[in-house]
């Protein structure tokens, strides 16, 4: 199993829950092969987003929306085939009310818009009902680590259900 996250990242904060994320897969599925790919550092490995089954996508909250970098990527990755991979978002923001579940609706609209499988990251447990995305809110990321753990744990586990025969 493969599992992109791209994301982008500033000051930090969306790349360190970029690891969560990871740490969270990879301690229930160690075999998952997951690649973390910052779009403002260009790191984006096009041979593994193919052949990924999921793809996560993460941003900080600019004025109640996505980064303007993740909606450039999206706009310019109209070659790049996201049809029916699972997908799900995460954003960071300074403010609970700053916009954080606007921001991820943009980011799942364009996931729809490429045909991908949208995922809210909710899973068997009710200790985190994860609505439309996962948030981590304010300057201490670690905080929400438990919650990008599971958010990571979740949509692998979703991966495996729907891509594993």
């Amino acid at each position: 199993m493969k599992i992109s996250v791209i994301y982008v990242s500033q000051t930090g904060r969306t790349e360190e829950a970029a690891e969560y994320i990871q740490d969270g897969i990879l301690a229930r599925y160690p075999f998952a092969q997951v690649k973390l790919m910052n779009v403002r550092e260009e790191e984006a490995d096009l041979d593994f987003l193919a052949q990924s089954e999921a793809v996560i996508f993460g941003s900080p909250v600019y004025f109640s929306s996505m980064s303007w970098e993740l909606k450039k990527w999206f706009d310019h990755s109209f070659r790049i085939d996201l049809k029916g991979k699972l997908g799900a978002a995460f954003v960071t923001a300074q403010s609970p009310t700053g916009g954080v579940d606007t921001a991820i609706m943009e980011i799942l609209r364009h996931m729809l818009v490429k045909g991908m499988l949208i995922f809210s990251g909710m899973g068997e447990s009710a200790a985190h009902k994860f609505q439309i995305g996962a948030i981590g809110i304010g300057k201490e990321v670690e905080k929400f680590a438990g919650q990008f753990e599971e958010f990571g744990e979740n949509v692998a586990q979703t991966t495996i259900k729907l891509f594993e025969k």
